[in-house]
C-alpha cells in the first residue's frame, strides 16, 4: 500500500524529520520527484511529494507564502527540504503558512540521497501492485461463480472481501440501494446520485468520486441493462484502485444479465400459466402443481387488475428483477393482470406505481372470470388517494354502483349506449369529453383547456351529448346518472372513456358489440 508521511518519517534509515504542518502526516503519498523550478506545480501535482535542495524556494516571505500556498493547492502531499543544503536561512513564512494550510514540510539529513526516499515509495508500490494482482485473481474467481448463479447478495459479500471495500449496489429506477438490503446512505450521497446525469450509451463506465466528510466514495456504473451503480469505499488510510473497481463492475455486470435473463424467463412462464388458468386449460392437480412452484396457492390468491399499460413483458421482468414477492403477470392492453397472495399486496404496489383492484380471494378455479369482473371493478375505484383497492371495500362502501360486468354494461348502455354509438360513426370523442367535463366540476373554461379545444367548441360538443341522451346536465339527477355510466365505462375499461379511437368495422353495432363482448 502507499506510504504516508508519517511512514517516511519513522523510517529509521531516511533520517528525516517533521518540521511543520503535523496535522497532516496521514496524507498518502504516491510518488516523490526532486524539482528546483520556482513553480514545481508545472511538474508535480496531487499526492507528489517535492524533494528540493531549496533552490526554488524564494527568500522573501511573501513569496514563501505564495510558493506554499501554490503547493498545497495542486494537491502536493507535501515538501521535503535537504538540511543544510541551499534552501534561505529564514524559512518563517513558509513554517507559518504550511501550518496554517495543514501543509507538511519535511527536513531530510544531509547525508541522505533523494534516490533512497524515490525507492522507499516505489518498494511500497511493488507490494500494493501484488496485491492488487491477488485481488483481480480473487475477483475472477467470484466471475466464476457469477456465471454460475450465485446469488447477487452473497456476490456481494464475495467481492467486498476479494476487495477489501464495503460495496453498495444503488438501483436509480427506485432511487434506493438494492444490497446490502436496509443499508442507509448519507443524505450528501444520495442527493448526488438523484443529481447525476447518466453515462453516454457509447462511452465506457465512468468513475465518480463523491467527497463525504468523513471520506471518499467512489462509483460506477455497472454495465448492464438496469444501468446500476456500484458505490465502493475503503476504511482508513488505503484506497481503491480505479482498475480494480471496473474488474468489480465488469462481475457484477455478468451476474445482473445472468439475473435478468432468469427473471425474464420466469415471468414468460408464469404469464403463460396465468393465461391457462384464465382460459381454465389445465386440470386442477396440474395448475396446483406448476402455482406451487411459483409459491402462489388459489385459496389465499387475489387476482388483481392494474392500469398501466404500454409495456412489454420484458419492462415488466426488469421492473420485478429484485423482487421477492411471489406473483404472476400478463399484460393485456392497457390492463396487467396479476394473481398474487395477500402477503405480495404492499410490494407490488410500490413496483407498479400505478392504481391496482384486487378480487376477493379466488379459492377455487371456476371463480377465475368472477374475479377478474370483481378487480375491475376494483380499480375502477381506486384514485391517488387510494391507488389500491380490494373489491370488498367497493361492494360495503360503493353500493349504488355496478357491482358485476353485466350491471356495468346495462347501464352504460341504457344511459350513454347513444353517444358511444355517435363516437364510432363519426370518429368524435363526446366520451371523453363528458368524462372531463364532470372531472373538472362542469366547468367550461377548465374542461376547454384540459381538451386543447375552444370554448365555442366544448359547448357544441355538451349540447350534442344532452340531444343524444335526452338528459341535462344543469339538472343534477341527470349529471349523477351520466357519471354512473361513466363509472361503469372505466369498469368495463372501454377505449373512448381514455380518449382512445377504435377502429369500427361493425357499423352502428360497433359499440353495442365491444360492450357486450367485453368480459
Amino acid at each position: 500500500m502507499p506510504l504516508r508521511i508519517m511512514d517516511i518519517i519513522n523510517m529509521p534509515e531516511l533520517r528525516t524529520r517533521l518540521l511543520t504542518g503535523g496535522a497532516a502526516t496521514e496524507r498518502m503519498v504516491r510518488w516523490a520527484h526532486v524539482c528546483e523550478l520556482p513553480n514545481p506545480t508545472e511538474w508535480l501535482g496531487e499526492g507528489d511529494l517535492l524533494m528540493t535542495t531549496g533552490i526554488g524556494i524564494p527568500n522573501d516571505p511573501v513569496a514563501q507564502e505564495q510558493y506554499v500556498e501554490a503547493l498545497a493547492q495542486a494537491g502536493l502531499a507535501g515538501m521535503m527540504i535537504g538540511e543544510n543544503m541551499q534552501a534561505p536561512g529564514d524559512l518563517h513564512a513558509l513554517q507559518e503558512t504550511a501550518e496554517r494550510l495543514g501543509f507538511p514540510v519535511l527536513m531530510t539529513h544531509y547525508g541522505v540521497p533523494f534516490a533512497s526516499v524515490t525507492k522507499a515509495i516505489v518498494d511500497a508500490t511493488r507490494t500494493e501492485e501484488i496485491e492488487r494482482r491477488n485481488a483481480i485473481a480473487r475477483i475472477y474467481v467470484s466471475a466464476r461463480l457469477a456465471i454460475e448463479g450465485i446469488d447477487l447478495d452473497v456476490l456481494l459479500r464475495r467481492l467486498e472481501e476479494d476487495a477489501q471495500a464495503g460495496l453498495v449496489l444503488w438501483d436509480p429506477q427506485t432511487q434506493r440501494p438494492w444490497l446490502p438490503k436496509n443499508v442507509n446512505l448519507p443524505e450528501r450521497l444520495r442527493e448526488a446520485l438523484h443529481n447525476q446525469k447518466p453515462d453516454a450509451a457509447d462511452s465506457q463506465p465512468m468513475v465518480r468520486r463523491y467527497a463525504l466528510q468523513d471520506g471518499e466514495v467512489l462509483g460506477i456504473v455497472i454495465p448492464s441493462r438496469r444501468k446500476c451503480v456500484l458505490l465502493a469505499r475503503r476504511s482508513g488510510r488505503d484506497f481503491l484502485d480505479y482498475g480494480l473497481l471496473h474488474h468489480i463492475a465488469a462481475v457484477f455486470g455478468i451476474a445482473l444479465e445472468r439475473l435478468h435473463v432468469e427473471k425474464e424467463r420466469a415471468v414468460h412462464i408464469g404469464s403463460e400459466l396465468l393465461d391457462d388458468l384464465q382460459h381454465l386449460r389445465l386440470a386442477r392437480q396440474q395448475a396446483v402443481k406448476r402455482m406451487a412452484q411459483f409459491g402462489i396457492h388459489l385459496e389465499t390468491a387475489h387476482l388483481a387488475v392494474a392500469r398501466r399499460g404500454g409495456l412489454s413483458l420484458s419492462d415488466w421482468a426488469m421492473l420485478f428483477e429484485h423482487s421477492d414477492a411471489p406473483v404472476l403477470l400478463s399484460p393485456q392492453g392497457e390492463e396487467l393482470l396479476l394473481l398474487l397472495p395477500s402477503g405480495s399486496v404492499s410490494s407490488v404496489e410500490a413496483i407498479l406505481d400505478a392504481r391496482m383492484g384486487l378480487s376477493d380471494q379466488i379459492a377455487y378455479f371456476e371463480r377465475f372470470s368472477e374475479a377478474l369482473r370483481e378487480a375491475r371493478l376494483a380499480v375502477a375505484h381506486a384514485d391517488p388517494g387510494q391507488p389500491t383497492v380490494f373489491y370488498a371495500q367497493v361492494a360495503d362502501k360503493l353500493p349504488w354502483l355496478p357491482q358485476n360486468l353485466d350491471e356495468a354494461r346495462e347501464t352504460f348502455r341504457r344511459v350513454l349506449g347513444s353517444v358511444a354509438e355517435h363516437d364510432e360513426e363519426s370518429r368524435a370523442s363526446l366520451l371523453y369529453t363528458l368524462k372531463i367535463f364532470l372531472e373538472q366540476n362542469r366547468s367550461w373554461q377548465s374542461t376547454a383547456g384540459k381538451l386543447h379545444i375552444h370554448k365555442t367548441s366544448l359547448t357544441y360538443r355538451i349540447r350534442r351529448i344532452e340531444g343524444l341522451t335526452g338528459r341535462s346536465l344543469n339538472n343534477t339527477a341527470d349529471v349523477t346518472a351520466l357519471w354512473l355510466a361513466l363509472q361503469a365505462a372505466e369498469i368495463l375499461n372501454l377505449p373512448q372513456i381514455a380518449g382512445r379511437k377504435t377502429v369500427n368495422n361493425a357499423g352502428r353495432s360497433g359499440a353495442t358489440k365491444r360492450i357486450s363482448d367485453d368480459a
